[in-house]
């Protein structure tokens, strides 16, 4: 008998409470064959492990359980990403006895949250989230359009508590200019603005113009790996200065303010419901029961 089979049947002897998904992607996929596909249920706590900090309160994780529960069924055509993606999160982490009993967190939530998706009108809708917002989450039919407007702006202020909330990024003006001229051959910098030339309501920059060319924050934030796209620039002499707040898009659910809303007592189901009034929990229509 190989040597990664028996790793796979000594993983089933201690950790028999490991899904099919953990052990694969710990010992790979030939090493514990699989007979039969798992259903979505089977990777929800693999894939919800890998979006949110493992060191947060049990219903703000309850909360992402759900929402990766609801992405995996949203987005079909998604599926096989989103769970190699977990594999990749998952296979980084040292997998000892406190990280396995971490886990099992994820997996006691899933159990008991089983098939609960969030929707409305009957339909399952994608629904964004975010590490830390900038003090105010963005409204999603001004960001993404009127498909989106099931996703409001809410306050976050507790979010500006976070010792990660504001994060100087410096670039020499060359440095920017290389950088940019990688993805943009026609860039140049030359002695042009830099300016957030429009912002949403939250205060995330739309368009942003840096030397000859107009690019959309998102894709600014994109280039040059910022934390967020809610930021003010600052041109010197020699430099560039962007000055962001918060971690992430700023759309959905700030993570951080869940965690908030958990430790002083709120349910998953308040937390999500802040975050998406106009969706209600259910279940997934294929489990037929009912909330």
């Amino acid at each position: 008998m190989s040597r990664e089979k028996d790793s796979c049947i000594l993983m089933a002897v201690l950790f028999p409470v490991l899904p099919w998904m953990l052990t694969v992607v710990l010992l790979g996929r030939t090493a514990c064959p699989l007979s039969k596909k798992p259903d979505i249920e089977a990777y929800t706590a693999s894939v919800a492990a890998s979006q949110i900090s493992w060191a947060y309160e049990q219903e703000a994780i309850r909360a992402q359980v759900v929402l990766a529960r609801t992405n995996l069924y949203a987005n079909p055509d998604k599926q096989e990403e989103m769970i190699q993606e977990a594999a990749r999160y998952i296979k980084k982490q040292q997998m000892d006895s406190k990280m396995l009993k971490k886990y099992e967190i994820f997996q006691k939530v899933a159990r008991e949250t089983e098939g609960q998706i969030l929707e409305k009108d009957g339909e399952v809708r994608e629904l964004p989230y975010h590490a830390l917002s900038g003090g105010k989450t963005r409204e999603g039919k001004e960001v993404l359009g009127e498909a989106f407007s099931y996703i409001p702006s809410v306050e976050t202020a507790k979010d500006i508590d976070s010792p990660l909330y504001v994060e100087g990024c410096y670039f020499s003006q060359k440095e920017l200019e290389k950088q940019l001229k990688s993805v943009y051959p026609g860039f140049q910098m030359g002695e042009g603005t830099v300016e957030v030339k429009s912002a949403d309501g939250a205060g995330y920059a739309m368009e942003v113009q840096i030397g000859n060319q107009v690019f959309q924050g998102e894709k600014v934030r994109e280039l040059l790996q910022l934390p967020s796209s809610c930021f003010t620039i600052q041109k010197t002499e020699e430099e560039v200065r962007f000055l962001c707040k918060g971690a992430g898009h700023g759309l959905g659910m700030s993570q951080y303010t869940a965690q908030q809303m958990a430790l002083e007592g709120k349910s998953y189901r308040e937390i999500l419901l802040y975050f998406f009034p106009e969706l209600e929990i259910s279940w997934y229509k294929k489990t037929g029961k009912a909330f």
